[in-house]
């Protein structure tokens, strides 16, 4: 089963949004929509919700058509569930009430309900109305009445983005495990590259109301420079856990190994974020100093960027070094030279993800 989508949006301030994307349905799986505020990532998650219109364009799942010319099936019809940014809860109703409100008043119902608080961690807190509730307690509420129905799809529109950090981290472990449980995919609207890194499978990269990019999170965000830092860049690689000491995780990465800060908790795989300006090279190996992690490589791309050099290597992943153009220089590097890159472990950040990701 797969949701096609290929709808275009205009406004009178603001990009033109063009989407064309396929969605798998027939199993469970994370799709990240990720981009900056404003690209029009919201808009046309909107849209596939049916809470909005396209101006033109067409959404099927397999030959149904949602939208089709002037034709436009109703949210209601759709069976998609959606998780608002705020969580948009009714505030008279209690948390039982909340996540039935979308369903029949059966024995089943009620079962389900009583299940989906189990699983969201609420249990003690079913007769709580939303003012009663933190902001991560209101999140589950919300998540759990957008299960409750048992939808196709599964919209999330930016879902952390409210709550404070620890909030977030713990409601972005859950999420994963409690969607696969239910079997049911997911598209996810972020700016997070925490979010994007922890939970997705795939990754589509949105920019100015156009889809640019798409493949895992690794392959769209290696190479992407930072926020906080417009020299520098991250590369993203998923990484096994192999072993723990002295608070830093041993992490197997093809046939290499790394050592990094371990985060703690338990998990199986992880996803390393490593900084390009804590990548150093050398042209020979030579006997380890505060830097563990050595690995031969070879230089297939070279961009000078004024003073700094950034580089492309093949480690068996793909690796980014930041260097002085100085040090490119001193060493003569050139493309397609073995090189061995030195990497701080303090240079790499860990984003648990699951066993199966």
């Amino acid at each position: 089963m797969k949701l096609t989508i290929d709808v275009q949006r205009k406004f009178t301030s603001g990009p033109l949004i063009q989407g064309t994307l396929d969605l798998p349905l027939d199993r469970f799986g994370i799709t990240v929509l990720f981009g900056p505020s404003g690209c029009g990532k919201t808009t046309l998650l909107r849209m596939i919700a049916g809470l909005e219109r396209p101006d033109g364009g067409s959404i099927g799942l397999d030959d149904a058509a949602w939208v089709e010319g002037s034709a436009c099936l109703p949210a209601c019809e759709r069976r998609v569930g959606y998780v608002f940014q705020e969580g948009a809860l009714f505030p008279h109703l209690s948390v039982v009430a909340n996540i039935g409100f979308g369903l029949a008043r059966k024995p089943a119902s009620a079962d389900r309900v009583e299940a989906l608080i189990r699983r969201v961690g609420l249990t003690g807190l079913e007769q709580r109305r939303p003012d009663e509730l933190s902001g991560g307690q209101r999140q589950r509420v919300a998540l759990a009445r957008a299960l409750a129905p048992q939808p196709r799809l599964l919209l999330l529109d930016e879902p952390f983005a409210s709550l404070d950090r620890p909030a977030a981290e713990n409601l972005r472990q859950e999420l994963r495990s409690l969607l696969k449980a239910e079997g049911i995919p997911a598209l996810l609207v972020t700016h997070d590259r925490s979010d994007a890194l922890s939970l997705g499978d795939r990754m589509l990269r949105m920019e100015g109301g156009r889809i640019v990019q798409e493949g895992t999170p690794e392959a769209v965000l290696t190479g992407a420079t930072q926020d906080s830092d417009e020299a520098g860049s991250e590369s993203v690689v998923l990484a096994r856990v192999v072993g723990r000491k002295e608070g830093l995780l041993c992490l197997e990465v093809g046939s290499a190994l790394l050592f990094a800060p371990d985060p703690g908790g338990s998990f199986r795989q992880a996803r390393l974020c490593i900084r390009s300006e804590g990548v150093a090279l050398e042209r020979l190996v030579s006997p380890p100093a505060s830097t563990r992690n050595h690995l031969p490589g070879t230089i297939v791309a070279l961009e000078n960027r004024g003073a700094l050099t950034r580089i492309r290597l093949d480690c068996g992943f793909t690796l980014e070094a930041l260097v002085t153009a100085w040090a490119s220089r001193d060493l003569g590097l050139k493309v397609g030279d073995s090189v061995t890159a030195l990497v701080k472990a303090t240079a790499i950040r860990v984003v648990p993800v699951d066993g199966d990701s």
